[in-house]
């Protein structure tokens, strides 16, 4: 196989994002990788050629090598991955979703390679139980699985056979330099929109996806009984990719047969997300799948941003409800209706006092480098070489 990329060079951390998405899963893990390069620890992100990860990785200065979109034993997949533990020999390879546990196994098993294995779980231990012999046996050859809520940490212990002492929860961290407040970024962000100063703006970043509650928020804001239908100055945006060609044209279809076309926006993905938060007075998600920890909504917070989200999964974690945000319940558009209600109803003082209590928790939880420090102090416990040469 010819790689349009150099080789796996210096006993890299490898982390391996085979997907053709771009979701916080995946920018997760390459602001990891590049948090560790920035250590002058050598680092390399694996994914698809010509995808929007290796596009990411290229902007960053990320070590990129090619791996297709791995699929439990996909041979390809195999071979790819036991090439990498040959001759790269990393110090780890980390995965963030557990189908990458099958082909790695195999991939081991053929090179008899000892190479940590990690996985950053992100997806809330699945729906189904793994005790079966075969999933022991997997479990049993992991270094470390690493959640990021305790919801998440439960199932797993409740659904996996797997040594508790492996199941370590690190929760996730926001970079507060980058992610805060700005007044200038506010205006900035707001005067592109064509957005009014004093408009009340609701918003939401990420993949814009009927998954994701797009039509379902913006059904609770602008339809019948919704807060927004008789605001002339509520606006409600959208910054992200649309989950098809012709998606963005739908919902704003809705919104004019609601009589809000002039109030919904849609603004394409931006690398520079931290400069889109500061621009909102709430961030909403009405996400209908099953959601374990929203990243977006961390980030939210730590830009000011009173967060109105679904009391599922590991958003329960987050923050306290009516202190530093607002919790509804999950898959109930009438609740979402009546606490965007109460949430726009706050009176602008009262609104950034909990702003400032958002932006306060996350500093005080969910700083990056702390969430490092507890990932720096795992490797050390799994005797992985945290020098450059990786002795």
């Amino acid at each position: 196989m010819n790689d349009p990329q150099p080789a796996l060079a210096g006993r890299p951390f490898l982390f391996l994002l085979p997907y053709p998405s771009l979701s916080g899963l995946e920018l997760f893990g390459l602001r990891f990788a590049r948090d560790l390069l920035d250590r002058r620890l050598p680092a390399a992100v694996a994914s698809p050629p010509g995808g929007l990860i290796a596009a990411q990785c290229a902007a960053r200065g990320i070590p990129w090598v090619p791996l297709p979109v791995l699929w439990r034993w996909d041979p390809r997949a195999v071979a790819r991955l036991a090439g990498f533990l040959r001759d790269g020999n990393p110090r780890a390879v980390v995965g963030f979703r557990s189908q990458a546990v099958y082909p790695l196994h195999a991939a081991r098993l053929l090179t008899r390679s000892h190479t940590p294995f990690l996985l950053f779980y992100r997806l809330g231990a699945g729906n189904q139980p793994r005790r079966d012999p075969l999933h022991r046996v997997l479990f049993r050859h992991l270094a470390a699985v690493v959640p990021n809520a305790d919801h998440v940490k439960n199932k797993i212990l409740l659904k996996w056979a797997i040594d508790p002492a492996k199941v370590v929860c690190i929760k996730s961290g926001i970079d507060t330099r980058r992610y805060r407040p700005d007044p200038e970024r506010r205006a900035a962000f707001r005067r592109d929109l064509g957005l009014p100063a004093d408009a009340c703006v609701v918003g939401n970043t990420g993949r814009i996806h009927p998954e994701k509650g797009s039509e379902v928020l913006l059904e609770a804001l602008f339809g019948p009984g919704g807060p927004g239908r008789d605001r002339s100055d509520l606006h409600l945006v959208y910054v992200g990719r649309e989950h098809f060609a012709g998606y963005g044209d739908r919902l704003r279809a809705r919104a004019a047969e609601l009589g809000a076309a002039g109030r919904f926006h849609l603004a394409p993905f931006r690398d520079d997300v931290e400069a889109v938060y500061p621009g909102f007075d709430l961030f909403a998600m009405a996400v209908t799948a099953v959601e374990t920890y929203a990243y977006v909504a961390l980030e939210s917070m730590a830009c000011g941003v009173v967060p109105v989200v679904p009391l599922t999964g590991g958003m329960k974690e987050m923050f306290t409800h009516a202190r530093e945000g607002f919790f509804f319940r999950h898959r109930d558009p009438d609740d979402l209706r009546r606490v965007l209600a109460e949430a726009l109803a706050l009176p602008a003082p009262a609104r950034q006092a909990m702003a400032a209590a958002a932006r306060a928790r996350i500093e005080a939880t969910a700083a990056w480098p702390a969430m490092m420090d507890q990932y720096l102090a795992l490797f050390r416990r799994l005797a992985i070489p945290l020098d450059q040469a990786g002795d």
